[in-house]
């Protein structure tokens, strides 16, 4: 009799560790990591970043928030964090369907190379607009004729 026996975690969780760094290693190494697909799924809120010659721009869904509740911040080890909190409901409510979330949503992405000083942050119809313009790059090359 040939049957195969399936993979049991709790008896092997050290080898299980190791299959499954392994495979996360393989996933991120990839030319269109598919991890990054499965992350912006779980986000709390979407986001699309363009890359221009001179700034990036980083536009985020948050609807139905009010631009008080939205806190845009730029740490000196160059983390962009976006976070908005929409508060519990105080009052007593029955729901018959909920599926808008309350908390605090967070998200954070490393950039580098801009200005700080000369970033702009706006808010309209629920979508935040970063832009970021990039610092000017020093470019020490020659560049020689073909003849």
């Amino acid at each position: 009799m040939f049957r195969t026996i399936p993979f049991n975690l709790r008896e092997n969780a050290e080898r299980g560790r190791e299959v499954l760094e392994k495979a996360l290693e393989f996933m991120a190494d990839q030319p269109f990591n598919p991890m990054g697909k499965v992350s912006s799924a779980l986000s709390p809120f979407r986001v699309d970043v363009i890359d221009t010659e001179t700034a990036y721009e980083l536009f985020a869904e948050l609807p139905g928030f009010y631009k008080e509740q939205i806190n845009v911040s730029y740490d000196d080890n160059n983390y962009l964090r976006i976070r908005a909190e929409r508060p519990e409901n105080e009052m007593q409510v029955k729901y018959l369907c909920r599926e808008r979330r309350s908390g605090q949503f967070e998200r954070t992405f490393l950039i580098d190379g801009i200005k700080k000083e000369d970033v702009s942050v706006s808010y309209e119809n629920g979508i935040l607009h970063i832009m970021m313009p990039k610092e000017e790059e020093c470019d020490n090359r020659t560049v020689f004729d073909i003849d």
